[in-house]
């Protein structure tokens, strides 16, 4: 099996929490975190940032909180992107954000239906932020693509993959396409802008609440739920193949979030709840 080791560091920064929201501003070679369900089951509102050995708590004005969003970098427009989730009420949000590294703003007021569980990724050879599927109280599951050019929304494709439940996506910037795993019928699709295209039926084993990024060579997975238990394993998607590594490092957990510090070639892993229910609130790393 191939090595994969992560590293646990700080113990200090954001509050136990899952259902949050990770990306990386490669600009300013930082991570930014934001809301989540705290063990209390409060919805959270703040922003936290890490820069590879501390968590900074940043502006505390911008989105409601919320749990179940998604984030992306925009690295065309320097700005981290923000879509959705659910509130304290526990109503679907369909709000669009943006993070500059001091204040939020925000933006387009229409495009996808409020919704929550959906997931997202930044196309950086198109320069479109894309997002597919999601949930919304009273609604059957999305199969809709949506994508972001920084001002509006537009409704791209409602066939491919059958929903977002148990999905997580990436950008390949190798093979220049959006990678979307599904976790539920253990399939992987790319997404070249027009279509979805299944491109492989193996993988991890069956799960969903799992997070991905892409990395520097590779597309890494770790961790998420089965029907038998969590998961506290690695894996890496090479454009073709998924192969397990090296799975020695954080907890079984699920509904947590990876992002990739492009600066530091490294993994970063946050938070998420393990297999008690607990909300974990340690900061893992492995450097590619």
């Amino acid at each position: 099996m191939a090595k994969f080791l992560w590293t646990q560091k700080s113990d200090f920064g954001p509050g136990p929490r899952g259902d949050h929201a990770m990306t990386f501003d490669s600009n300013r070679g930082r991570t930014v975190l934001f809301g989540g369900i705290d063990a209390g089951n409060a919805k959270l509102g703040d922003t936290w940032e890490w820069d590879g050995s501390f968590w900074t708590q940043m502006d505390d004005s911008g989105p409601g909180p919320r749990a179940g969003h998604a984030m992306v970098y925009d690295s065309a427009r320097q700005v981290s992107i923000l879509f959705g989730g659910f509130d304290t009420a526990l109503t679907d949000l369909g709000d669009t954000w943006q993070w500059d590294g001091q204040d939020w703003t925000q933006l387009a007021n229409s495009g996808p239906s409020p919704r929550s569980g959906h997931a997202m990724a930044f196309d950086g050879g198109r320069n479109r932020t894309v997002l597919f599927g999601g949930l919304a109280s009273g609604q059957p599951p999305s199969a809709e693509t949506w994508e972001f050019n920084g001002q509006d929304w537009t409704q791209q494709a409602d066939t491919g993959p059958s929903d977002s439940r148990t999905r997580a996506m990436a950008f390949d910037s190798t093979g220049g396409r959006v990678l979307l795993f599904d976790g539920r019928a253990v399939t992987t699709w790319s997404w070249n802008g027009a279509s979805w295209v299944q491109i492989a039926g193996f993988g991890p084993p069956s799960r969903e609440g799992m997070a991905m990024t892409a990395a520097a060579s590779s597309i890494v997975l770790f961790g998420g739920g089965g029907f038998h238990g969590l998961f506290g394993d690695s894996w890496r998607f090479d454009g073709t193949h998924w192969t397990q590594v090296q799975d020695i490092g954080p907890v079984p957990r699920f509904s947590h979030a990876v992002t990739f510090d492009s600066t530091r070639s490294a993994v970063v892993l946050f938070g998420g709840f393990d297999a008690n229910g607990a909300v974990l609130g340690d900061t893992w790393e492995h450097n590619t």
